[in-house]
């Protein structure tokens, strides 16, 4: 599903621990063309449990992965995601965790509409990703073999399969197609839980 893709892609993926972005690009192939991935990042995370997190996560270690931040409050994709817009126009790929942060009650909560913008904009395929197994991703349960990391990719889908009507899409306070789309993509997802447990 992803390998026979031709030109660059949008992996859209639940999220479970700090170490998913890495593990996404550790799946894909050394020399892939979908190798690097720019990722969307919130500009601050202050609830991150003491130690390790706290050190690597965000900031400089972001931008090393590629990480760039969204700017959220604004009402405007444009200028929420002004550097993934560009970026997946001159080619590159993009990884967005669409619930914008971390799953950790399993619960799942609103799609936002980063991910349905930028398909829209960009007319990129949009890669549905499962990741399982990486709730308690710590070193001793790596060590121990007690993770079984999962990773299903599913089929693309492009702004035809995600949206109502992909020639007239509706922005304004009634109604927003773009997180209409985002819950689609979260759809296949789950759907994607269901038929792999």
């Amino acid at each position: 599903n992803v390998k026979n893709v031709k030109g660059n892609i949008i992996i859209a993926s639940n999220h479970l621990s700090e170490m998913d972005p890495l593990l996404i690009v550790s799946i894909l192939p050394f020399f892939s063309r979908h190798i690097p991935l720019i990722y969307v990042s919130r500009q601050k995370y202050n609830n991150l449990d003491i130690g390790w997190k706290i050190l690597l996560y965000g900031g400089i270690f972001f931008k090393m992965i590629g990480a760039y931040p969204s700017y959220t409050g604004l009402k405007d994709y444009r200028k929420a995601l002004p550097h993934h817009l560009k970026i997946a126009k001159k080619g590159k790929n993009i990884a967005i965790f669409p619930y914008g942060g971390i799953i950790r009650d399993g619960k799942p909560k609103k799609a936002k509409g980063g991910v349905g913008f930028l398909s829209y904009k960009t007319n990129l395929p949009v890669i549905p990703l499962l990741i399982k197994g990486t709730k308690n991703f710590t070193l001793k349960n790596i060590l121990s073999g007690r993770n079984n990391v999962a990773f299903t990719f599913d089929i693309p889908l492009y702004p035809k399969d995600i949206f109502r009507n992909h020639k007239k899409v509706i922005l304004n306070d009634k109604q927003n197609d773009y997180a209409l789309a985002a819950v689609v993509i979260m759809q296949r997802i789950e759907k994607l839980a269901w038929e792999f447990k």
